[in-house]
């Protein structure tokens, strides 16, 4: 296969969008879901990590300060010092978090690549090196639906509007990325889950990333532009409509949080029933967005399965060995998403079929965070 599209070395820089926001995060995602941005992020970005004092007041203050007191210091003869550690990993520990997190992106972003074609039927290929010089590996590949699929959908769409007035909270404060609904089910807080947020926060943005690449090629318009009695509760974002950022971010948090869980087994009592919450709750967060009215079934399909192979590669560069078995997605007009259904062998008569495995290399990047992350469920 002829790949193209891939990132090199500085990919991610070009998609820093939507990483502003880790400044100020707090650990609890106020970052805004790339499913519902209205801006890029890059004017937070700059500004993040700046610390206080910029208003003209202290900046004159300041400034009288050090002319005050500067005498105190004595002579201005230099004094011998040293730099931090050439291209050390330790390094990450004392910059900001969205330093770290412009890092990561690019980081991911260099190794992948994507192959778009339209011989027969138009697919969308994603593919991974697992490390420089090696073959990419295709991890994901997905079938364009025939219009007629999602004419279908609108049964599915309009029948669950009369969820919409129980769902609004949930709706309204998932149009960021919904950390707070993870952290609930692990107890976290940003006192001592800063590492463990920034995590997931990093995850969100890159499966936003990459849903975003597959949403550009497929180029699927939303359920309000082919169904009139639709009538979206939430503005109609303004990107195609499959596969569901949100369902991609959701499933791969839940992936990631999976491996975090099954790496702080001492901490936890109940690991299973935890787990089972989280794969609950990325349901509901990419059903919801059905429930809205801006996303049909299949999309939820599409990014689920696109989310789960995101946290595995993302896994598996923490230093968390996991087979990765690619999966193709061609999606059929009946299928409504449950989490019932998302599961093999169920997920077959879902349109979901297996690629080969896929082998993905560690990263000293995200080894660190991995490592800070899991850290913080020490007893």
């Amino acid at each position: 296969m002829a790949y193209f599209g891939g990132l090199g070395g500085l990919g991610g820089l070009g998609g820093l969008g939507g990483l502003g926001g880790l400044g100020g995060l707090g650990g609890l995602g106020g970052l805004g879901g790339l499913g519902g941005l209205n801006a890029s992020g890059l004017g937070s970005l700059l500004g993040a990590g700046g610390g206080s004092g910029t208003d003209p007041l202290t900046v004159q203050g300041l400034q009288n300060s050090a002319q005050a007191i500067s005498h105190a210091a004595g002579n201005a003869n230099p004094h011998a010092s040293r730099e931090l550690d050439f291209s050390s990993v330790q390094n990450l520990g004392v910059w900001a978090d969205w330093v770290r997190a412009s890092l990561y992106l690019s980081d991911f972003l260099s190794e992948l690549q994507w192959e778009i074609s339209s011989d027969s039927d138009e697919i969308v290929s994603l593919a991974y090196r697992s490390r420089t010089g090696s073959a990419p590996q295709v991890f994901y590949e997905v079938v364009r639906p025939d219009a007629a699929v999602f004419e279908e959908q609108l049964k599915y769409v309009r029948s669950y509007m009369d969820q919409r007035p129980e769902r609004t909270p949930e709706i309204l404060s998932q149009l960021g990325f919904p950390s707070p609904y993870f952290a609930m089910i692990l107890g976290l807080n940003s006192a001592r889950n800063s590492n463990t947020l920034e995590l997931i926060t990093v995850t969100q943005v890159l499966a936003a990333h990459v849903a975003m690449i597959v949403k550009h090629h497929l180029a699927i318009r939303r359920p309000d532009r082919i169904g009139a009695t639709v009538l979206p509760m939430i503005p109609t974002p303004g990107h195609g409509s499959f596969p569901s950022a949100h369902a991609t971010e959701a499933f791969a948090v839940t992936r990631v949080l999976e491996g975090l869980v099954d790496a702080s087994q001492s901490h936890y009592p109940d690991p299973d029933k935890r787990k089972r919450l989280l794969r609950k709750q990325a349901e509901r967060i990419a059903v919801s967005r059905t429930v809205a009215g801006v996303h049909y079934p299949v999309d939820s399909w599409a990014g689920a399965l696109l989310g789960k192979m995101v946290g595995e590669i993302i896994l598996n560069k923490c230093g968390v060995s996991q087979v990765m078995t690619g999966l193709k997605y061609e999606a059929k007009a009946e299928s409504d998403f449950m989490l019932s259904m998302y599961k093999d062998p169920d997920w077959k008569d879902h349109g979901v079929s297996e690629l080969q495995n896929c082998q993905v290399a560690e990263s000293a990047n995200f080894k660190w965070l991995w490592d800070r992350a899991v850290g913080e469920f020490d007893l």
